[in-house]
Parts: C-alpha cells; structure tokens; sequence
C-alpha cells in the first residue's frame, strides 16, 4: 500500500487536518492491510483515527478531552 514513513505521514495529514482543522498532527500511523490506524491531536483532544487507504476516507474517535477547570479555587 505505502511505502515509506514520510509518504503515510502524507497520506494521513492531509484527510486528518480537513476534518480536525490546520493544528491537527499525528502521533503515531501504522499500516493494517488497506488501513492505516493511529492516534492524533487536535488542539484540546486526542483522536483515535483509522483511514481507509482506498477511499481516503478518514474516521475519528475522540479518546481524550482538555477541559479547563470553571471552578474558583478556594480562598
């Protein structure tokens, strides 16, 4: 399917920062038959992502949420 680490980086940002948005970078990608898994982070979270490499259809899971804390902190 893809031959080197550079062009699966490649193949990855491009589908993964028109769904998440320009800051998007990948963590990890590794190849499974005509899939590429991995995770990724957006600003604020962290994604489970799996790429279908025939269809350069991507599809993310949310796996963790930065949220800042509203509370006040005690006096």
């Amino acid at each position: 399917m893809l031959r080197s680490v550079d062009r699966l980086l490649c193949e990855v940002t491009g589908p993964l920062q028109d769904r998440c948005g320009p800051q998007a970078r990948v963590l990890t990608a590794e190849v499974h038959g005509d899939e590429v898994r991995g995770l990724a982070f957006c600003p604020g979270k962290v994604l489970r992502y799996v790429l279908a490499a025939r269809y350069r259809r991507i599809k993310t899971t949310e796996m963790l949420r930065l949220a800042r804390s509203s509370r006040q902190p005690a006096a």
